[in-house]
């Protein structure tokens, strides 16, 4: 008797620390970025549209943080991209490797964002090894 306890006590504690498990990893990604690519501000004005898309050589598993403002924006997965607005003025752009950056400081780009006008970057990795933003890709291709 005194050995199924033990084997009902271990399997309670095992099934226990399996859920506590679950529900952790599940915060972890529910609370990495709540909002949406979208979830730029959205000015009372006439907005300049913000694109940046990230470059498929970073890797399955690199996640490219995006910052506005010293506001995070956006979490940029292998595959997706930024589609949002800015209001006009000077803005500055931060990005970030994530799960494991090689500088823990994210790389800056000050922009002066004029009204109705579209910005295309993609994020990328420089030679440092940092992700950067680049605007010199040019995509898509502009129809004159």
């Amino acid at each position: 008797m005194r050995i199924l306890s033990y084997v009902a006590r271990s399997a309670v504690l095992l099934v226990v620390a399996w859920l506590l498990f679950n529900a952790y990893g599940a915060g972890q990604v529910m609370g990495a970025d709540p909002r949406s690519p979208r979830a730029a501000a959205q000015p009372t004005g006439a907005p300049a549209h913000l694109i940046i898309r990230r470059n498929p050589n970073l890797g399955f598993n690199v996640i490219a943080r995006l910052w506005i403002d010293g506001q995070p924006a956006a979490s940029i997965g292998y595959g997706h991209s930024f589609d949002g607005f800015l209001a006009p003025g000077h803005h500055v752009l931060a990005v970030l490797a994530t799960p494991s950056p090689r500088w823990p400081v994210p790389w800056q780009l000050p922009l002066n964002v004029q009204s109705g006008q579209t910005y295309y970057f993609t994020a990328v990795s420089d030679a440092s090894g940092s992700l950067i933003l680049d605007g010199r890709f040019g995509f898509p291709p502009r129809v004159q």
